[in-house]
Formats: C-alpha cells, sequence, structure tokens
C-alpha cells in the first residue's frame, strides 16, 4: 500500500496486490489486480482510470509530511 491511499467503504482488497501512490479506491470496489500510482480503481472487477492527482479533495490531512 503506497503513499495518499484513499480507500472508499465497503471496497475489498483481495490477494497479493500492489497499490502504488496516490490511489483512489472508490467505494464498493472489488479491486484484485495492482494499482499503479496515480491511479482510480472503480467497479466490480475493478477498473484502473489512470488521473494525476487522484486523491485531491479526498485526503485534506495528511501525516508525516507527505
Amino acid at each position: 500500500m503506497g503513499n495518499c491511499v484513499f480507500v472508499g467503504v465497503n471496497a475489498t482488497v483481495v490477494g497479493g496486490v500492489s497499490i502504488g501512490d496516490d490511489v483512489l479506491i472508490a467505494p464498493g470496489a472489488y479491486v484484485n489486480q495492482d494499482v499503479p500510482a496515480h491511479s482510480i480503481a472503480v467497479g466490480n472487477p475493478c477498473r484502473i482510470i489512470p488521473r494525476e492527482n487522484a486523491t485531491e479533495g479526498y485526503i485534506v490531512r495528511r501525516v508525516g509530511g507527505y
């Protein structure tokens, strides 16, 4: 799990998957594949949508200077 990752309500992450930095996992998403940095994962099974600043507006209080 990378830095600045937002995981929505009822999202499921299964298996040995890798989640990159700045990733938004949408509510209800079923993630069964690697998610590259700067992406949004939506749906069941998940669909990956590349997007710069994917977590902008979702993560408002960062810890550790990231």
